[in-house]
């Protein structure tokens, strides 16, 4: 009998164990362009998250610039990771496309406002949902990192306080040095990033819930960037590969004067070239006519796909807690769009001597007041491909600046429905 109770209790106790392990879950979750630098801060908030819910573990995976098609395919495939770091406008067209969760099914809206800014949630709301978590967020016009020696090389005395004054600088800069000055974004895959220039000269972009961004003052400062590319103030490298990375490279090896846009671009021109480091002072940035900012956030989704819904939306809160977040921006510069962020003490803090400290104590607080300046239109990736193949266009000679603005105003209007 005896023993006939020890194969009993060792049968259920084998069963409870087999339960155990098969009760614990794995979730994927895609990173974009994080491995392998930041590898040990992922990891890290990993492990917190598994350490306090020790029925979930999750499986880390970086995708780069085939993110998006990536994910349709793996949704295609039944293979659907759980949680997926994209960007706004990715965001939006995914949502658009029915492939993602809304948020406020997975979390409470309070737990969520409790969490975030308001203005940082409102990025990822498409037809009326929340499709993001906010994750990290940047400012495009935040702080302006420049190259000292340059400068002095050019004669420049007096750091650009507006964009105007930035252009002027940038063409002298060209002219006695061969450097670029600035490198502004012209025609970035990922949006629409010309709209950003009449946004921040305080043009209108929109009149009567339609796209109005073709009247004379439009016209004539598309023309004025077209006059600059024309002269190679600007490069045409512009209309080939996204500002971001750019200004980066050009930057770091000396091609360029500025860098106008968050602390994180701080981080690769350290990691690149350390000399130049040495010479880069930070400003806040210039702005123009319109006196406004123009910023952003990454989200984490949860696509529609994902066979652990509950998991998945505990650990997007997880990864993009203030605690998470101000890790990252000590590391990384970004801007923490969650509540908190802007009193921590040590973002606070700057060394005077060290640029990225300094750019991230100018933009560490800013998070409350990030926007895009305008929200992402339906059938957004084939709004966003016509606006940039017209602004190409008017920048190549085969259109005028005139014709691709109309161009562009009627297709949108026709297709952002």
């Amino acid at each position: 009998m005896k023993k006939r109770w020890l194969l009993l209790a060792s049968a259920f106790g084998a069963l409870g164990l087999t339960a155990l392990a098969q009760s614990k879950v794995e979730i994927e979750f895609w990173s974009w362009y994080l491995s392998p630098k930041f590898d040990p801060y992922l990891k890290g908030v990993i492990s917190q998250f598994e350490a306090a819910n020790p029925t979930i573990s999750v499986k880390l995976v970086d995708k780069q610039d085939t993110m998006e098609r990536d994910l349709q395919a793996a949704i295609a495939l039944g293979k659907s990771p759980d949680v997926v770091n994209l960007w706004s406008d990715a965001t939006a067209a995914a949502a658009q496309n029915g492939l993602l969760t809304p948020v406020t099914d997975l979390t409470s809206i309070a737990d969520l406002r409790a969490q975030f800014w308001d203005n940082t949630l409102a990025m990822f709301i498409v037809d009326g949902k929340n499709y993001g978590y906010p994750w990290y967020g940047w400012t495009d016009q935040g702080v302006m990192a420049y190259n000292s020696e340059i400068l002095k090389k050019a004669g420049v005395t007096r750091v650009p306080k507006t964009i105007s004054e930035l252009l002027t600088a940038s063409k002298l800069i060209k002219q006695r040095t061969g450097s670029y000055g600035w490198l502004p974004p012209v025609k970035d895959p990922n949006g629409a990033s010309f709209l950003g220039q009449f946004y921040l000269e305080g043009l209108p972009l929109f009149a009567g819930g339609k796209a109005a961004f073709n009247s004379p003052k439009h016209i004539t400062l598309l023309q004025k960037f077209i006059e600059l590319m024309k002269g190679d103030f600007i490069p045409q490298d512009l209309l080939r590969k996204e500002a971001f990375q750019l200004n980066n490279e050009y930057y770091s090896q000396g091609k360029s004067a500025f860098i106008v846009g968050g602390a994180q671009a701080l981080v690769r021109v350290k990691d690149a070239n350390k000399d130049i480091y040495s010479k880069t002072k930070v400003v806040p940035a210039p702005l123009g006519a319109g006196g406004v900012q123009t910023g952003g956030s990454m989200s984490l989704v949860v696509p529609k796909a994902s066979k652990f819904q509950k998991e998945a939306g505990l650990f997007a809160m997880f990864m993009s807690n203030n605690k998470a977040q101000v890790q990252f921006s000590k590391l990384a510069g970004i801007v923490p769009t969650t509540k908190g962020a802007e009193n921590d003490p040590e973002l606070k803090a700057a060394n005077p001597n060290d640029a990225l400290d300094v750019a991230t104590s100018l933009v560490s607080g800013t998070g409350r007041f990030i926007t895009p300046g305008w929200n992402p239109p339906k059938n957004t990736d084939n709004v966003y491909k016509n606006f940039n193949d017209n602004i190409e266009a008017a920048f190549l000679g085969s259109k005028s600046a005139r014709q691709a603005l109309n161009d562009a105003v009627a297709f949108w209007n026709a297709n952002a429905k």
